[in-house]
């Protein structure tokens, strides 16, 4: 489904955005309760929830009593209308949430790559959505929208993908076109880090704050940042690209060209070559942060020097953004231990006072953020004017 064949009409819109977002927060309302809380006559909001009905958006409810024994009938959003998918697709790990136009999580299911690469993986991820919308009884023609959460930086005008070295095997090929491709519908693209402080902000540690910054640290590492409610994304989209601050490792060593030398210092890859004094061993970074838990001291050292370094890093994002709270994500950074040495190691480097807090939603935060992303998009190209400078605010629905 194309999500601008069912607008209602420009003319109509101010007033159906109003009434819209009245019914999306509150739930089913009366047409004289919408008209006192939006201003607009009772005849105008008769005419809005007319054209909201025909155009299978709203519909009634039921009927309450008024105060004088009157009855007034109550309007709802169609929840099954249409829905929106959720993606976030890491490195290893695919997760998927389908949702319905009010916010509620239809279905949502994790699973690993399981090596999985390239075209290959696009059509897993395909495949995974087609069973899940039947298993909701979900046609496919009410897919509104697609938002994908992915790391690096999507070029606009190729669709291609950089600054990944994790995710090589899809860099070479028009992601956006592959996906709207498989998936079969419109499909908009968001860096993974990003989608995770708009995660936060909707549902997580960031709710209503309006400058906040979310420091990934895992596989990969990255900073997602609000600034007066608004994505920083950089002129060309790489805003937050921490990996490659000139601080951790050698800058001028190769990997860290390829991959950023903070990332070589303070990623998965790179505590546990820390641990294994700069070799690979097989082991993890969950496998060090468990011996560090339990006591061993070099484990503990290695967490100890990651975070000191961590550190440094809050406060190179608190000196430029000053934001209102830092958020730790990532499976290293949100890691109980990691979150209380950096908190530890602050002090000994910074007289300010800096908030800092793990995830609230953990793993979720970005495929949480690419919910938020979809089902924005979706409100506002249908509910509310394409000029309006500001956008429709989203429900808060059970997680």
């Amino acid at each position: 489904m194309n999500i601008r064949t069912s607008t209602p009409p420009m003319l109509r819109q101010i007033s159906v955005r109003a009434a819209m977002e009245i019914l999306l927060h509150e739930g089913s309302t009366s047409r004289a309760d919408l008209a006192k809380k939006t201003g607009l006559s009772k005849q105008t909001m008769s005419e809005v929830i007319r054209t909201l009905e025909e155009s299978g958006w709203v519909r009634a409810k039921g009927v309450v009593s008024g105060k004088v024994g009157r009855s007034a009938v109550t309007y709802e959003v169609v929840s099954d209308a249409g829905c929106v998918i959720g993606i976030d697709l890491g490195a290893n790990t695919i997760r998927i949430a389908i949702v319905d136009i009010v916010g509620n999580i239809v279905e949502e299911i994790e699973t690993g790559c399981d090596g999985r690469a390239g075209e290959d993986l696009l059509h897993y991820i395909s495949s995974l959505v087609d069973i899940r919308l039947k298993k909701a009884k979900i046609p496919h023609s009410k897919i509104l929208l697609a938002a994908v959460a992915t790391p690096g930086v999507i070029d606009p005008e190729t669709g291609m993908l950089s600054l990944a070295p994790n995710m090589s095997e899809i860099a070479s090929m028009d992601v956006v076109k592959k996906l709207q491709e498989v998936l079969r519908c419109d499909v908009v693209i968001e860096n993974d880090v990003n989608a995770a402080v708009i995660g936060e902000s909707w549902k997580g540690s960031g709710v209503g704050l309006d400058s906040v910054a979310l420091i990934s640290l895992g596989t990969g590492i990255g900073l997602g940042t609000l600034v007066n409610g608004k994505l920083m994304r950089g002129a060309k989209g790489a805003a937050g690209e921490i990996s490659y601050l000139p601080f951790g490792a050698d800058p001028y060593q190769p990997e860290s060209l390829e991959r950023g030398a903070l990332e070589c210092a303070i990623s998965a890859r790179g505590i546990v070559e820390r641990y294994n004094d700069g070799n690979p061993a097989n082991l993890t970074a969950r496998d060090i942060l468990l011996r560090a838990e339990q006591g061993e001291p070099k484990a503990l050292a290695t967490v100890r020097e990651t975070a000191r370094l961590g550190a440094l890093l809050i406060i190179s994002v608190d000196a430029i953004l000053d934001p209102q709270k830092i958020i730790l994500g990532g499976n290293v950074g949100r890691h109980p231990l990691m979150v209380q040495f950096i908190q530890e190691a602050l002090p000994a480097c910074t007289r300010r006072a800096i908030v800092v807090q793990a995830s609230a939603l953990a793993s979720r935060s970005t495929l949480m953020g690419a919910v938020a992303i979809a089902l924005n998009q979706v409100h506002n190209a249908l509910f509310s004017p394409q000029d309006l400078p500001s956008e429709m605010r989203l429900p808060i629905s059970a997680q």
